[in-house]
């Protein structure tokens, strides 16, 4: 497999390991960002420098990317799994000679997350089947529809290429002219900006000692020689660091020291905090027990297993929609066959959830059943049984009363 524009060092994604010293370069990735109201500048880097950003992005790439991803094919008896050796498998579980399908969906996920779309580049052989996706940094990408709509792609070491449509995966969540996705960093930028405030505000509270800054007022006016008396005696503790908490300073003139500025307790810190939490969290859709905020969040009994089936529905399911119709869409339209994802695979850890749903799958408690035993078996990656009662489906029939 040849891949003339897959080259590590040209990523602008947090940056790449030096293929000749080994060390991992950090790169900016984006110059400028986008400026807000609370003085802070959101980029890519600074959104995920938030804990709650990071915790959001990291639950659903993670989920995402840990669901096993099937290849079925639609024929006319119906929907069958593909198994073996069938070349389109290799694709699903090694898209790149440098990514494994798990690393693939994680770079797919973080990209929607942060940025609202996420590119690769479909590597055809010569019959026109796919044998490779490579990642492609969005700064490298633009789309030009003022005739038929063309990608372009800019490498930082290379010259500008156009690809097709048909050969660039575009996974987007949603849009206002349905071709590029919304990224949150933008529409969203007030919000984290307020967030990465308070976080850096805290930061310099603590560095401080608690000291917030303040005046010395003196009930005359001062002299030169007075006020360079002052300014040599008095330690300047918006300069001062952890180390000169403590220092004491000799003042004379009955001066007095108002602080200036809100305390934490007074700016309401926590309960601000807290908010944007929420807000965050409620923009990826993942609820505060995932991300371990629980305080305010119920967990107990069946609560939590109706907050996973939420999350899943809410949050989860529209980033695989968009993986599933974007690879059905563009690698197995002209083929009967397509990719879907496990849910199921999200209860791997829940063996009592599972043992009741297979249960009441097989006709327990009476019943009629809606799986084999030989389908559950499968499901959870046992091999199947010899014989026909294996294969067969448990069906509850109601008794009917026969007049002589």
């Amino acid at each position: 497999m040849e891949f003339r524009w897959y080259n590590p060092r040209t990523w602008g994604f947090f940056g790449y390991t030096d293929p000749t010293t080994g060390d991992y370069v950090e790169v900016d990735m984006e110059i400028g960002g986008k400026r807000t109201k609370s003085g802070v500048t959101v980029t890519t880097k600074t959104a995920l420098s938030i804990s709650m950003v990071w915790s959001c992005v990291k639950i659903l790439s993670e989920s995402l990317s840990g669901l096993p991803l099937k290849l079925f094919d639609d024929s006319a008896d119906g929907r069958k799994l593909v198994s073996g050796d069938d070349r389109s498998l290799k694709l699903l579980r090694k898209p790149n000679p440098y990514m494994t399908m798990l690393n693939f969906l994680k770079f797919v996920v973080v990209n929607m997350a942060l940025r609202g779309n996420a590119f690769a580049l479909i590597e055809r052989n010569r019959n026109g089947e796919p044998i490779g996706l490579v990642p492609l940094d969005c700064n490298t990408v633009t789309i030009d529809t003022d005739e038929d709509m063309i990608y372009w792609v800019t490498p930082k070491d290379g010259d500008r290429f156009p690809v097709s449509p048909e050969n660039m995966l575009h996974f987007k969540l949603f849009s206002l002219d349905g071709v590029v996705g919304l990224s949150p960093i933008e529409y969203q930028a007030e919000t984290m900006g307020l967030a990465k405030a308070g976080q850096q505000w805290s930061s310099r509270f603590m560095r401080k000692g608690g000291f917030t800054g303040g005046y010395v007022i003196y009930e005359n006016f001062l002299t030169k020689a007075q006020q360079a008396q002052v300014m040599e005696k008095f330690p300047d503790v918006r300069k001062g660091d952890v180390d000169d908490i403590g220092k004491m300073a000799i003042l004379q003139g009955n001066p007095k020291i108002v602080p200036a500025g809100l305390s934490q307790r007074d700016a309401q810190f926590i309960e601000s905090q807290q908010f944007q939490e929420e807000a965050l969290a409620g923009i990826y859709g993942v609820p505060l027990w995932l991300a371990n905020r629980a305080g305010k969040t119920s967990i107990m009994g069946s609560n939590l297993e109706q907050q996973l089936i939420g999350f899943i529905t809410f949050g989860l399911k529209p980033y695989i929609d968009v993986v599933e119709d974007e690879l059905n869409d563009k690698i197995y339209r002209k083929y009967s066959r397509f990719v879907e994802f496990t849910v199921e695979g999200l209860q791997r850890a829940d063996s009592a959830g599972r043992a009741t749903l297979f249960a009441a799958a097989l006709g327990g408690s009476g019943g009629s059943g809606w799986m084999s035993i030989n389908e559950v078996r499968r499901k959870e990656n046992l091999p199947p049984l010899d014989g026909p009662e294996y294969d067969r489906v448990t069906r509850w029939e109601m008794p009917t009363n026969v007049k002589d």
